[in-house]
């Protein structure tokens, strides 16, 4: 059985929370461009290494947000010591949307169907990605972890 998201915030095992920052996307033009750019802010200098993969992340999360007429509504940035989760608030209230882990069937005949190849990238790029309830809809939580300092 593989950590959870909440486990792995909750038992600490990213260690002390350094940064937290929620931006409002309702209503943006770009909010894909506007989360792009609080994670550049935020992980500079602390989690450089996850940038690239932590813009796919978000640029996906709110792109199925989008396409699913649930409208994102926040992103949430939260950087630790070993790593960042990072949330997607929509108001979408169902959570069974979102399923545990893609499915096979966006796959066909060797190629990836034009559509929910997100989740796929969700998947291969968090250490634990999951979906949760909120007073507001849904958020969608993804960790990325920082590689062993071979140094430690």
């Amino acid at each position: 059985m593989s950590t959870t998201t909440a486990e792995m915030v909750h038992d600490r095992s990213l260690g002390d929370l350094l940064v937290h920052r929620d931006v409002v996307l309702d209503g943006l033009d770009a909010p894909q461009r506007a989360a792009r750019t609080v994670l550049a802010d935020v992980l500079d200098g602390k989690a450089e290494e996850q940038l690239f993969d932590a813009m796919l992340v978000a640029s996906e999360l709110i792109a199925n947000a989008i396409q699913h007429r649930s409208g994102a509504v926040l992103i949430r940035v939260e950087v630790y010591e070993f790593g960042a989760a990072l949330g997607v608030v929509d108001r979408g209230a169902d959570i069974t949307v979102v399923p545990a882990r893609p499915s096979n069937s966006s796959v066909g005949e060797g190629t990836v169907a034009a559509s929910g190849r997100g989740l796929f990238i969700v998947d291969s790029l968090a250490s634990a990605w999951s979906v949760e309830k909120t007073e507001y809809g849904k958020i969608v939580i993804a960790i990325l972890t920082l590689p062993a300092d071979p140094r430690r």
